[in-house]
């Protein structure tokens, strides 16, 4: 259990129930153990319960990973750090979601401090705050995610920061 919550931070309970395959009296009695004795340590995260190792994890990488657990706010998040700053309805039709959808996830990523809003007119821009650290979060953990669009951005983001 403590390695798959090292190796994959922020991970909900379901998720790491799925993994490990393990009955809920079981997991909940081991994650209880983990954390009494200091070795993880739990995160409210709206409806969900995130487990983080107690590791060199900072406060702002965690409410990071916990964000970019979400596989669309993580798309969202990913093409905003290569495109830069975009209009509400260009991420809705590049992304190919719906204007309510991107909605909900942008509010979310706003509140959390990982994006930015910047009202001009009738028109409602989103940026990446911490470019670098969001970016950096995402590279360090990106074993974690287990997905191509990770992959992609990190070779791509560690290739430009060589030039």
């Amino acid at each position: 259990i403590y390695e798959e919550i090292v190796l994959n931070p922020g991970l909900h309970f379901r998720e790491l129930q799925r993994r490990l395959q393990m009955p809920t009296g079981m997991l909940t009695y081991h994650l209880n153990i983990l954390e009494k004795h200091g070795l993880i340590s739990s995160r409210r995260d709206g409806k969900y319960v995130r487990y983080f190792a107690n590791t060199s994890m900072t406060v702002e990488e965690r409410s990071i990973m916990g964000a970019l657990r979400n596989y669309v706010a993580r798309r969202i998040v990913i093409y905003l750090l290569e495109e830069g700053e975009k209009k509400h309805r260009d991420i809705s039709q590049e992304l190919k979601i719906s204007p309510s959808t991107l909605s909900y996830h942008l509010n979310k990523l706003t509140k959390k401090g990982i994006l930015e809003k910047r009202e001009m007119g009738r028109e409602t821009y989103y940026s990446v705050r911490k470019r670098d650290l969001v970016a950096f979060t995402i590279i360090k953990y990106r074993k974690s995610f287990l997905d191509a669009l990770v992959d992609n951005f990190a070779s791509l983001w560690i290739k430009n920061d060589k030039k």
